[in-house]
């Protein structure tokens, strides 16, 4: 082979190594963009589906933290009358559909971190609706003052409805008018003048507590939730 021939082999395998095509790059670049999309996507996907499982475990700890509260009162319902900011007396569990919720419980601690005088054991707790908020408040005292104001705080948002329901029971006497489930309580029979019978009723009529109470919180995301309580103070209350 001539030399002139063996250089032109040369040259040409060179310019041949040198790089890649127009065509080439431009198929290597769109591997690389679809490659990318879809990662891209992936990665989306799967900060979406974190973000919402984020929110539904956050909002679970919500429903079991407020129900948790709710539990702790209503099993310790006490039968306290107290007396509200003009005198008048209250009735130990007072509810009229739609209104607000107020019962007397007991479990307060008797010391606390703001203050180094000892306290009651006992708490003036009431529940309400507020701008779709499940509300809780307590008043520092039972028999209040005109200056005491309820202590407020969220137990739930999202909240369109709250209803409760109250369920009695004599086992001494299946006549008396206030056996079975009450939307109000206390009962139109003890809110007015004694059954016949009950030598009980008027006296202890501010005192008198169900056995069980049902409530319905009606939520945005979750429908209507129902829970049952059974009240321990409830059974000892019960005419035998």
């Amino acid at each position: 082979m001539r030399p002139s021939t063996h250089s032109s082999v040369l040259r040409a395998r060179r310019s041949h190594q040198q790089g890649l095509t127009l065509i080439e790059l431009l198929i290597a670049l769109a591997i690389f963009a679809v490659m990318a999309a879809s990662m891209f996507v992936a990665f989306d996907n799967v900060q979406k589906a974190k973000e919402v499982t984020d929110r539904s475990s956050l909002r679970l700890k919500q429903y079991q933290s407020a129900f948790n509260r709710i539990a702790q009162d209503l099993q310790q319902i006490y039968p306290r009358p107290v007396r509200d900011e003009n005198g008048d007396k209250e009735y130990a569990l007072d509810y009229v559909e739609g209104a607000e919720f107020k019962f007397t419980r007991t479990g307060w601690s008797r010391s606390s971190f703001f203050t180094q005088h000892p306290r009651s054991e006992l708490q003036r707790v009431f529940y309400y609706l507020e701008d779709g908020k499940l509300m809780r408040a307590y008043w520092r005292t039972l028999d209040r003052p005109v200056q005491d104001q309820p202590v407020r705080s969220v137990l739930l948002e999202g909240v369109s409805e709250l209803r409760f329901k109250f369920i009695y029971k004599n086992l001494a006497d299946s006549n008396d008018p206030v056996n079975g489930m009450h939307d109000e309580w206390p009962p139109t029979a003890l809110r007015t003048s004694a059954p016949a019978g009950a030598s009980l009723y008027p006296a202890r009529q501010e005192q008198i507590l169900p056995n069980a109470i049902e409530i319905t919180v009606t939520t945005d995301d979750m429908g209507a939730i129902y829970r049952s309580f059974m009240v321990a103070s409830g059974a000892e209350y019960v005419f035998k």
